[in-house]
Parts: structure tokens; C-alpha cells; sequence
């Protein structure tokens, strides 16, 4: 809202728009502008949070979270493509409907970009903006993509053969968006649809946008002090009429996550960290998926570790969740037979020093958007006990869960 101080000075405000109206403006607004933007909810919050940053991304060969500057961090599935960080320039959250922004829209010292946001952002406001019509760039031309089954089929014979123990074969899947697709309203629509996934928006200029919305931490830092990650595999559909307790198991899904929970204690080891708590396995509902959970903390302050963030994230991605044992030979093999780029999907996202706490998720349940269409990404952990249609039907079951959200927005 626009209003006059004391002195006849015009005042800028953004409190009293409605909320979506206001993430609508900004979006759009960072659009036009090409300024990088990414909106995200934490799980189990009703806060929703946006950072704009008013100059390029920052890329680097890897995130160092007690070192870098707060914002919000997107990184490839590739481990030799760069980090990108969106630096916080512009920061807002709501709670319910309560608003606190970090920016003084009044302040006379601005860059010219910082001039031009503001005005547009204030057109966009008052006209009521309803169009985000810029979504992504063109996307990268690719192989051919084999057929999944035979992809699955030919990794079993891989871990027979004794090339690895596990590897996860992923695929895309390209639709046509509804002429009406609204972005910010399907955001709202995951987490509303979502209450336990990490739900998450994020353009930057040049890379393109992603929507989501995982279920898997990678790690967390609280406050500095208190490190957390988790074991995450194994996947059947959810049957609403039984609690979470009667879920069965197979030997193939329990060994599955018992895999990736491994894999996180050979990390502990390498860096000869022995002072965790380990909970779990247990299993979890995302949406219309249970997975197997088990979860692992660390004291950095009594294990005086302060840089354990940074290590473990490196140590940790690409996980076993979304590569396989042991990763060498698994990323080999994807690379080699997947046919297509991930770039982003299984990669790593969320906030970085915000509030003193680092959230980072896997990337996915996602989608990258361009030009009126979608492409879903989905894979599914291959064991020498996988079936090559129970696989493919686990993909489309990940596909649904942003797929029956599209559905009902439009």
C-alpha cells in the first residue's frame, strides 16, 4: 500500500496486500527483472519463506556453510557443476498471515535494479498481478532414453555381476501444463498437500525453474550447534484405512535402507566421528508414499566440530539414496546408461544461515518448468532382488505426487 508520512512524503508498504497476491508480485516482479528468487516451506511449518538477490548468483566449486553468506543454495546432481547460491538481498516470511521483511522499500541509497524492483513490484501489486509467464530456459538436448524396465534389468545384472551393490536408475517424464498453471498457487497447493515435505520454488536466469516437494533431509545445522541427517529408502503406497504401525516390509526394502543408514555411518567414520545419536528405522508417511526413516544427530559443540556441515555435505552427496554402493561405480553407470541430464533433480537445495539454521534437502519429487510443459523426474533404488515393473511403478507412484497436485490446481 501506498500512504503519505508526515511531511507529505510518499510511503511504501507491502503488509496489507493478500498474501498471495504479495509472493505472486514478487515472482513475477524477480522475473522480469532476471533476478534469481527461491520460495520455500519447511516441513511441518506454516511459514512460508522467499530470498530475492538483486545480482547474479553466486557459484562456487562447492558450499561451504559456515563461510558463506546467507541466502539459499541450489546444487547440480553432477559433482562437477558448480554450487549456486541465491544471496538474500530481499527476505520475507509469513506466518499465517503476519509478514516480516527484511527490506526498506523507503530507503532513497538503491541500485538501479533496487529502483526498478521496487516500482515494478509496486505496478505488479496494485494491478493484481495474476500472470508468472517466464519460467525457464530452454531445455538441454539429450539422448534417447532407454526403456525403464530394461534400464532396471540391466542394473540387476550389474549387482549380480558384482559391479556394485545398489545403484538408482532414475527418469523423466515430459507434460503438458494446463493453460491456466499457476506456479505460486501450486506451491501453496503442495503445502497444503504436503505438511511433512520440504516444498520449494526456485528461477534463477539461465538455469531455469524448479518446483518441488521432498521428503528427504540431507543435513541440517541448528544454531551452529546441533548437526542432523537422515537414512531415507524404500517405498510403497500408502493405504490410508492402516496406522503406520501395521506397514510391512520387504527383505528388499529393508535391506534398501539399510544401505543408505550404512552409508552414513561409513561417513561418521572416515572423519572418526563416533559421538552420535542414531533412532530408527521407522516408518514414515510423504503424502501418498511411506518410506523407511531412520534419523542421526550429532553435538558439534561436545564433539567440537564446528565445520561438520561442510564436511558431512560433502561427504555425503550424491547419497546412496539417489546413486548407489559404492558411488564411483554406481555414478559410472549412470552416467553411461540414463540417457539424460539430471542437472538439478537429485541434487541439493534449501537455506543457508537464515536465522543461524542450514536446512538442506534432496532434491526430489521435482520439476522443471519451461515453456508451458514439465518434466517429472523419479528413480527408484535397484537391488539383485528388484523387479523391473515393481520399479517402474514405484517412478510413477514419485510422479503422482506432484502430478495429483497439478490436477487439482488448475
Amino acid at each position: 500500500m501506498r500512504r503519505e508520512n508526515s511531511v507529505g512524503v510518499e510511503v511504501r508498504e507491502i503488509q496489507n496486500y493478500p498474501k498471495e497476491r504479495i509472493l505472486k508480485s514478487l515472482l513475477t516482479t524477480a522475473m522480469e527483472l532476471e533476478c534469481p528468487v527461491a520460495l520455500w516451506r519447511l516441513p511441518m511449518s506454516d511459514e512460508i519463506h522467499l530470498v530475492i538477490s538483486f545480482s547474479e548468483v553466486i557459484s562456487n566449486p562447492k558450499l561451504d556453510i559456515e563461510e558463506t553468506v546467507s541466502g539459499f543454495t541450489f546444487n547440480p546432481f553432477d559433482l562437477s557443476r558448480p554450487n549456486l547460491l541465491i544471496k538474500d538481498d530481499f527476505y520475507l516470511s509469513f506466518r499465517f498471515e503476519e509478514l516480516s521483511c527484511n527490506y526498506d522499500f523507503n530507503n532513497e541509497i538503491k541500485s538501479s535494479k533496487e529502483k526498478d524492483f521496487v516500482d515494478f513490484l509496486f505496478q505488479n501489486l496494485d494491478n493484481g498481478q495474476e500472470g508468472i509467464q517466464k519460467q525457464a530456459v530452454a531445455p538441454r538436448v539429450t539422448s534417447e532414453m532407454p526403456d525403464y524396465k530394461d534400464l532396471v534389468s540391466d542394473s540387476v545384472e550389474k549387482i549380480k555381476s558384482g559391479h556394485f551393490q545398489k545403484v538408482v536408475p532414475s527418469r523423466r517424464k515430459e507434460i503438458n501444463l494446463p493453460e491456466d498453471f499457476d506456479v505460486v498457487a501450486a506451491l501453496l497447493n503442495l503445502c497444503d498437500t504436503y505438511p511433512s515435505a520440504f516444498v520449494s520454488l526456485v528461477s534463477i536466469p539461465d538455469v531455469g525453474s524448479w518446483l518441488g516437494a521432498t521428503p528427504e533431509v540431507l543435513l541440517e545445522v541448528v544454531k551452529g550447534k546441533t548437526f542432523k541427517t537422515v537414512a531415507l529408502a524404500a517405498t510403497q503406497k500408502r493405504d490410508e484405512t492402516k496406522p503406520l504401525s501395521e506397514t510391512a516390509w520387504t527383505q528388499k526394502e529393508i535391506e534398501e535402507q539399510a544401505m543408505v543408514s550404512r552409508y552414513i555411518i561409513n561417513c561418521f567414520k572416515k572423519i572418526r566421528l563416533r559421538e552420535f545419536e542414531e533412532r530408527g528405522p521407522k516408518t514414515i508417511a510423504a503424502g501418498n508414499l511411506l518410506h523407511l526413516k531412520t534419523d542421526y544427530e550429532v553435538d558439534m559443540e561436545a564433539t567440537n566440530f564446528p565445520q561438520l556441515g561442510t564436511v558431512m555435505l560433502e561427504l555425503l552427496h550424491p547419497t546412496s539414496a539417489v546413486a548407489g554402493m559404492p558411488k564411483e561405480s554406481s555414478l559410472e553407470f549412470l552416467s553411461q546408461n540414463e540417457g539424460f541430464d539430471r542437472e538439478f533433480f537429485s541434487g541439493f537445495l534449501g537455506p543457508v544461515n537464515i536465522d543461524q539454521n542450514t536446512n538442506i534437502y534432496v532434491n526430489l519429487r521435482c520439476m522443471k518448468l519451461f515453456n508451458g510443459k514439465a518434466w517429472l523426474y523419479a528413480g527408484a533404488g535397484v537391488t539383485e532382488d528388484s523387479n523391473p515393473e515393481k520399479e517402474l511403478l514405484e517412478t510413477e507412484m514419485k510422479f503422482n505426487t506432484l502430478l495429483n497436485v497439478i490436477a487439482t490446481t488448475s
